[in-house]
């Protein structure tokens, strides 16, 4: 669920980390999202440093609330020209 801010805050897990860590997600409206459902987010990881050799397209992940409750996969890996 993306609220007015189109924002969300949520952990994951990326294939090659040990941890759970906190990524940004955006979408470009308000949404809320069903299972079966498919979507692309804008996301920007909190502690970058954890990512540096592991975020790559092709690279699969897993979204934590209480239990995981989807996974995706990397499109593309963008450093430069982030809005803050």
């Amino acid at each position: 669920m993306f609220d007015e801010s189109c924002h969300r805050r949520v952990p994951m897990r990326v294939d090659g980390v040990d941890s759970l860590s906190t990524v940004g997600m955006w979408t470009e409206a308000p949404c809320t999202f069903k299972p079966g459902d498919s979507a692309e987010v804008r996301c920007r990881v909190i502690a970058p440093e954890l990512f540096i050799d592991v975020v790559q397209a092709g690279r699969r992940f897993e979204l934590w609330d209480g239990g995981f409750f989807a996974s995706g996969v990397v499109l593309a890996r963008i450093e430069d020209g982030w809005r803050e």
